[in-house]
């Protein structure tokens, strides 16, 4: 066995996320994917965030107020860190990448609000033209409060073609009882 395999055998939760799943409800639960001995968390992350035990605590999330569905590592999704200014995307799957045109190295360090205009030329509390203020305000609203949310909006490709774009946010707390992520899951609508 290799080392990788090892430590992810060996992956837990922290101890306070599974005694705080214990009886209590409101509580962060561990799916029983996560005692899945086929699935190792930890154990694929290339990208240095460990996107398997992120969507877990996603789909174990208490109280969900918008309901995903299945979700794996195949939907087009970001990370955004909560905790750094302007909420930067920190990791987006390959699936935004084919979704959008948009390679990583275009926008890690970015906030999401490029997709809202062609060419990504969106300033922070600029004016948009494409989506309603109202979406607008409603969408910084959700995640200066920690909400989840689910709207359509008009994103636009790097090429400049347009999309509707079922936006879900999840705001993930992580190892405390602060959040410190939200993942953004994108669905392009049909027409």
């Amino acid at each position: 066995m290799n080392p990788w395999e090892s430590c992810a055998l060996q992956y837990q939760f922290s101890e306070g996320t599974e005694q705080a799943a214990q009886g209590k409800p409101g509580a962060w639960r561990q799916p029983q994917a996560a005692a899945d001995p086929v699935m190792y968390p930890g154990l694929y992350c290339p990208s240095g965030f460990d996107m398997m035990s992120i969507l877990l605590r996603v789909a174990g999330r208490p109280n969900p107020k918008v309901e995903l569905g299945a979700i794996d590592c195949s939907v087009a999704l970001l990370l955004c860190d909560l905790e750094q200014p302007d909420c930067p995307i920190v990791y987006a799957s390959e699936h935004f990448s084919i979704l959008t045109g948009y390679k990583n190295s275009e926008i890690l360090g970015k906030n999401c609000r490029f997709l809202q205009a062609p060419g990504g030329k969106v300033s922070k509390k600029s004016a948009r033209k494409h989506i309603p203020k109202e979406t607008v305000k409603s969408m910084r609203k959700a995640v200066e409060a920690n909400d989840e949310f689910q709207t359509d909006v008009l994103n636009f490709r790097k090429d400049g073609t347009s999309f509707v774009n079922l936006l879900t946010m999840i705001p993930v707390r992580w190892d405390s009882q602060h959040f410190r992520y939200s993942v953004g899951f994108q669905v392009a609508r049909e027409d």
